[in-house]
């Protein structure tokens, strides 16, 4: 752009503010041009010649000889008309200007210097001529940078008329690095130079030297943190801060010399990128870049994991505290409640993504060497059949929940089973626990008449005792029937809907039919009155004496109570239409799911049957949520049997020595057999027809025989480490989840609630440390939480700084006990914190919005009185 042309941008937007009246701003401008610059240009800038269209109606006046016959003419003959004075040669005193009062009332002067013309033209016209003139010095300084028009046009847009020195480079900086509007702080500026410097782009801090402001940048660096505070570099650079910054951040804001209330404003930004998740990449690059040459190494494997816990800025940390876990549950030296806590406080860490299947598997692993510690004097307390039956109900498939999940993230992790020492021993006890469980519990059904337990619903029973009398009463219901839906994978799928608002679902036990098999559990869960084995195969099951396999036959017993029956797939494939008007159709909907069983039951596939679990609660929250959008409140969940799972490789001592012989033998299976008359043997249970509930109607002498303990019948053709069809505690213990969907506010899931302890009112030193209390255990509908904590002072027009660094709160605590559910933070006051001496400031809370990386700031606060005895102003605001 020449100047010529940029002079007549400018002037025409003094012009512009001409309102057609005789003494409106805009209609007179007075232009001096010392050294005549621009006289021979002068009728190309304004008039009838002029290059802008918005200056061909100003007249040019030359001041030259009689300025009062200018004066009545601009005043008297042309009071509307728009003019251009212009003057050249040094001003005379003010007593010797005759247009003096026209220049103060049109005012102030358009000036040809470029610098000047930008302070007059496109700065804050309210600025004293002090602050003018400080702003021109700096101009002069950093002329580079008024080179450029669009960086000066973006600075006019962020200078304040009473900027000083200080905030007018800062402006400049912010204006050179494009931060948003409003925003010049250090920590603003630094972001943007950090962010550059872990893409490998310098452009930020070589524009910052360029236009002459290094000087400025770095010694408000050296001012605000303590950067190079001695002044050893003579040239700093972006990597020098960086270096110095994490070695300062590893070290916890300290140094040999000073103490963490002298870093309060480095820390306070740090944690502020820590903590923001649109900032994790830039940290976690530099972090990368600047850990070998800082020489951390060796300090990372010198520390033990307490210790290791309490560092997050580097991947070594991470990394090293893994294989420390590992080892310590190796060889046992770490109790669970520690490696809960360790695990659960990495959640947050810088590093947490690239390791959460390690501390998945770690915190699985602990959790069942823990529980089936606990187990061992449980099982021995069994005493009756009814006893068993309640404590795995209620404690003992903690174990097989705690397994399966181990399992899973193990697999899930990508780390190999077999030959890992502590995957392997866990393996070993939990055979042993399955052993001494089902040695146990086989006492209670050696001593049994038949298959029945006093205070126990029979499978049987189900319709009666759950579906009917909401149909009686008029209600819409919906069962789902998960095939092998196991009471500890049940129990999950519990608690992950009761965590959801408006959901509520309670879970019982039901004794499953004997054997446990899919043809038979679907039977029992249909309308009847007497169940049978189909004489035609002795597999398949009689309800009433109708067929009960697949799907037509299910259908057709359901439909004489206004009921129908849909696979769970071709649910799932409806449009919502569909679905509504299959709901609508019906007074009872059972709907079969088979994920598990289908795993499960594939040799080739048995193996990932623990980890489909977790597909399976997926779909079954995906379709009790459907058939709640097509307005079913009622909705049952429940199996037809459970399963046993071990995921080594059966053992001599686990297969059957003997073999089931008798006058027929129908149906041999790896748990069970059915027969006619078969012979009793120890290595089996031994049931008539009529013991297990079921009739024989042919008289054919129908036998049911069930391998004790764990055992496995040798077969061709089957899987052997997914069975079912035993008498075996986690076979036969089958989950009924009741599931409504409520409609008022208060089954709404929650965050968990806590509170400020406050101990004082008041802060005399640089720092301060506040207990905060949980103040409800998390679990059910309460949910945990992380909170941002950090102290604010604020003006009297109500805008905020913070003045401490923003320490994250994490209120997870599952116990009952108050005293384990304090958290503690410590707050260190910044310099920004003596603008605010003698003054009320607040300790505020903020907490990230869920699926976002945005915060919101809660309404719990405390107040406090600053009265620091001694402060200091560094000089720097900004």
């Amino acid at each position: 752009m020449s100047s010529g042309t940029q002079i007549g941008r400018m002037l025409a937007a003094r012009f512009a503010q001409y309102d057609g009246t005789v003494y409106s701003a805009g209609r007179i401008v007075f232009w001096h041009d010392e050294h005549g610059e621009f006289a021979d240009q002068l009728d190309g800038i304004a008039g009838p010649d002029a290059a802008d269209d918005a200056l061909r109606d100003v007249e040019v006046l030359r001041l030259e000889r009689n300025p009062f016959a200018l004066k009545h003419r601009m005043l008297i003959e042309q009071p509307t008309t728009k003019f251009l004075v212009y003057v050249t040669g040094a001003l005379p005193a003010d007593k010797d200007r005759w247009l003096l009062d026209l220049e103060l009332a049109y005012g102030p002067w358009f000036t040809a210097d470029r610098l000047s013309m930008i302070v007059n033209e496109m700065f804050p016209r309210e600025a004293s001529s002090s602050t003018r003139d400080t702003w021109l010095a700096i101009m002069r300084r950093t002329k580079p940078f008024f080179d450029d028009d669009v960086l000066v046009e973006a600075l006019s847009r962020r200078v304040k008329a009473d900027d000083d020195e200080l905030d007018f480079q800062a402006d400049m900086v912010a204006a050179l690095l494009d931060l948003p509007s409003g925003e010049r702080s250090l920590q603003s500026i630094w972001r943007v130079l950090l962010a550059q410097y872990a893409d490998g782009d310098a452009d930020g801090i070589e524009r910052i030297t360029a236009t002459g402001l290094a000087d400025y940048h770095w010694t408000g660096t050296r001012t605000i943190y303590r950067f190079d505070a001695a002044r050893e570099l003579e040239h700093p650079t972006v990597k020098d801060f960086v270096l110095w910054l994490f070695r300062l951040a590893w070290n916890g804001f300290t140094d040999a010399a000073h103490g963490a209330d002298y870093y309060a404003n480095i820390r306070r930004d740090f944690d502020m990128w820590r903590n923001d998740p649109r900032f994790a990449t830039t940290m976690r690059a530099l972090a990368e870049d600047v850990f070998s040459e800082l020489n951390l190494e060796s300090e990372v494997t010198g520390m033990g994991a307490e210790e290791l816990a309490s560092h997050d800025i580097f991947r070594e940390v991470d990394d090293h505290l893994v294989a420390l876990l590992y080892e310590a549950l190796g060889n046992e030296s770490i109790a669970d409640g520690d490696v809960q806590r360790v695990v659960a406080s990495r959640r947050y860490g810088l590093w947490h993504d690239d390791f959460a299947k390690n501390y998945a598997i770690i915190a699985a692993a602990s959790a069942l060497r823990a529980r089936l510690r606990e187990a061992r004097p449980l099982i021995e307390s069994i005493a009756s059949p009814e006893g068993g039956f309640r404590l795995y109900a209620d404690e003992l498939y903690r174990v097989d929940g705690c397994y399966r999940r181990l399992i899973a993230t193990w697999k899930d992790g990508g780390r190999p089973l077999a030959g890992n020492p502590i995957a392997e021993d866990l393996e070993r006890e939990y055979a042993r626990y399955q052993k001494d469980l089902s040695v146990t519990w086989q006492k209670q059904v050696d001593a049994m008449h038949d298959w029945s337990i006093d205070g126990i619903p029979a499978q049987a029973g189900f319709y009666t005792r759950n579906v009917k009398k909401v149909t009686d009463a008029g209600r819409k219901i919906a069962v789902i029937i998960s095939d092998a839906l196991r009471y500890e994978v049940a129990e999950e799928f519990r608690e992950r809907l009761v965590a959801q608002s408006r959901w509520n679902a309670a879970i019982e036990a039901q004794l499953g039919v004997l054997p446990s098999y899919t043809q038979l559990g679907m039977a029992a869960l249909l309308p009847n009155t007497v169940l049978a084995l189909n004489p035609t195969d002795h597999y398949c099951v009689l309800a009433d004496g109708r067929a009960t396999a697949g799907m037509e036959a299910r259908s057709a017993i359901l439909a004489a109570v206004n009921g129908k029956a849909v696979k769970a797939e071709e649910l799932l494939n409806m449009k919502r239409d569909e679905y509504r008007d299959l709901v609508k159709s019906c007074g009872v909907l059972y709907v079969y799911h088979n994920v598990i069983d289908a795993t499960g039951d594939d040799p080739a596939n048995e193996s990932n049957v623990l980890a489909d679990c977790s597909r399976a609660l997926n779909e079954l929250d995906t379709i009790v949520k459907r058939l709640a959008n097509a307005n079913v409140t009622n909705m049952i969940v429940t199996a037809d049997h459970g399963f046993l799972y071990q995921n080594h490789d059966v053992t001599d001592a686990e297969w059957l020595s003997d073999q089931p012989s008798g006058d027929a033998i129908w149906q041999r299976k790896r748990r069970f057999v059915t027969g006619s008359d078969l012979a009793r043997k120890p290595a089996f249970t031994t049931f008539t027809a009529a013991q297990v509930g079921l009739s024989d109607p042919n008289d054919e002498h129908v036998t049911i025989q069930v391998a004790n303990g764990l055992h496995r019948m040798r077969l061709q053709g089957y899987g052997v480490r997914y069975v079912h069809g035993g008498a075996a505690l986690p076979e036969i213990v089958v989950p009924v989840v009741h599931i409504n969907k409520g409609r008022s506010a208060s089954d709404d899931a929650r965050p968990v609630e806590f509170r400020i302890l406050q101990n004082t009112d008041r802060i005399t030193t640089g720092q301060i440390t506040v207990d905060f209390l949980q103040t409800e255990p998390v679990g059910g509908k309460i949910s945990e939480r992380t909170i941002l904590a950090g102290l604010w002072g604020v003006e009297p027009d109500g805008h905020a700084t913070l003045i401490s660094n923003e320490v994250p709160l994490a209120f997870a605590s599952t116990s009952k006990d108050p005293a384990d559910r304090h958290v503690p933070a410590t707050f260190l006051l910044t310099t920004d914190a003596t603008r605010f001496n003698n003054t009320v400031i607040e300790l505020r809370l903020s907490e990230r919005i869920e699926g976002s990386s945005q915060m919101r700031r809660l309404d719990t606060t405390a107040e406090y009185r600053l009265q620091r005895g001694l402060s200091f102003d560094d000089g720097f605001d900004f």
